[in-house]
């Protein structure tokens, strides 16, 4: 029998059980997003014990020092001592600049980075984990470059069941304190792989959000060949930042954005209509979409059943990216 000791507790694992499995099954409230490794948003901290080179190694080497490992990665073979973090060790301080809805259903949060020389460096595309004043964490896309800009710009989608998303829509302010830890994911523009190929980036509902930090940074870099952005939304009514976009396509000549909907409502005008991985498909269906490079963001649901039909239709799977991000509840840490 193998012991994980937390707070004082000492829950029994079960064989082959991760550390983050068993915290949530015995109730402890730990925040988690992708389960994979890769939003590093259940961090922990391994007390006079060593965690598995794996759970590790996904981890800054400064936190390895510190003890820090993933606890989804974590399968103890011997009695263990796992605690929470201490977010002074791996989280940086920001305030909100501004929320702003973006429709009725979309938020935009502008952070401010407290002191920037402790701000981590990230590309556009991937995404970060926010922790609020009570505790409460969950892993966000990042939409814009902060050195640019000087702020972190997210998009929050509307929930009935996210405890971090309602404090924002219901009580978070400006001047409110976030703690950010980042980055993760691999979704973002790679000039030196990325800059002789077309990019084809799809999305519904927030998922734009990386993708729109992707199409911005491409730009940046002075991307020459072509652009194509879709954007879905059950309704036209969920799109959002429609007259931005189309305003970044006419100054141009490479980037072509496509607003979709999956109903029409009678006025889409040069909205396209139907599931988005439908239209990609009817769009895509040519002879060099193996050198394109595909962005995919949003539900699990499109990300999934447009990578296949993507990829049965000639793109090349190491070019398709996505990360394995899932919308939940993330509990209080």
């Amino acid at each position: 029998m193998t012991i994980l000791t937390h707070q004082q507790r000492q829950l029994e694992l079960k064989p082959w059980e991760t550390v983050l499995d068993c915290l949530l099954r015995h109730g402890v409230a730990l925040p988690y997003a992708c389960k994979a490794g890769m939003c590093q948003a259940c961090i922990v901290r391994a007390v006079d014990c060593s965690a598995s080179e794996e759970s590790r190694k996904w981890v800054r080497p400064e936190l390895q020092a510190l003890g820090y490992t993933l606890a989804c990665q974590w399968v103890p073979d011997a009695n263990v001592q796992a605690e929470l973090p201490v977010l002074a060790d791996f989280a940086v301080r920001s305030t909100i600049r501004s929320l702003q809805r973006l429709n009725d259903d979309v938020l935009q949060v502008l952070l401010e980075i407290t002191d920037p020389r402790r701000m981590f460096a990230y590309r556009p595309g991937q995404y970060l984990t926010a922790i609020n004043g009570n505790g409460t964490a969950r892993a966000y896309s990042i939409a814009n470059d902060f050195n640019e800009d000087g702020c972190v710009e997210l998009h929050i989608a509307a929930t009935t069941h996210g405890e971090f998303t309602r404090w924002l829509f219901d009580t978070a302010s400006a001047g409110d304190t976030l703690y950010v830890s980042g980055p993760a994911g691999h979704c973002h523009y790679d000039v030196r792989d990325d800059a002789d190929a077309a990019l084809i980036l799809a999305g519904t509902g927030t998922g734009l959000a990386p993708l729109y930090g992707i199409v911005m940074d491409a730009l940046r870099q002075q991307h020459t060949e072509s652009i194509h952005l879709y954007h879905a939304g059950r309704t036209p009514a969920q799109l959002y930042l429609v007259d931005t976009l189309r305003a970044l396509a006419s100054k141009h000549d490479n980037f072509h954005y496509h607003p979709c909907a999956v109903e029409d409502d009678g006025k889409a005008g040069d909205i396209k209509t139907g599931r988005l991985e439908q239209i990609l498909a009817h769009d895509l269906n040519r002879p060099n979409l193996a050198q394109s490079r595909i962005f995919l963001s949003g539900a699990p649901t499109f990300v999934h059943a447009a990578r296949k039909k993507l990829y049965l239709l000639g793109a090349r799977s190491e070019h398709i990216h996505c990360d394995p991000f899932t919308e939940r509840v993330v509990v209080t840490v």
